[in-house]
């Protein structure tokens, strides 16, 4: 299965595990997984349905976004990372 790799700012809906393992063959059926085992983790990836714009998802180290988006394949060893920008003031 996948591994998502959390960024520190989202670890805390994942008991503090900086990986985990989901089920999913596309970016966004292992997303839905990740959010189905950690529901209160949906509203801080996505608006609307849609990923937010300050989340930058990889997957084995390029941009979704230059491959098929959230419509990317996804094999069982391929390395997810999520990062989430933190914005103060």
């Amino acid at each position: 299965m996948p591994v998502v790799l959390m960024p520190s700012s989202l670890r805390r809906y994942t008991a503090q595990q900086s990986k985990v393992t989901v089920g999913g063959e596309t970016v966004s059926a292992v997303l839905d997984s990740l959010v189905q085992q950690s529901p209160e983790m949906r509203g801080h990836l996505f608006a609307a349905g849609q990923l937010r714009h300050f989340v930058v998802v990889s997957k084995n180290g390029q941009d979704i976004r230059l491959l098929q988006g959230l419509e990317t394949p996804v094999a069982a060893n391929d390395e997810i990372r999520i990062l989430a920008s933190i914005a103060g003031g």
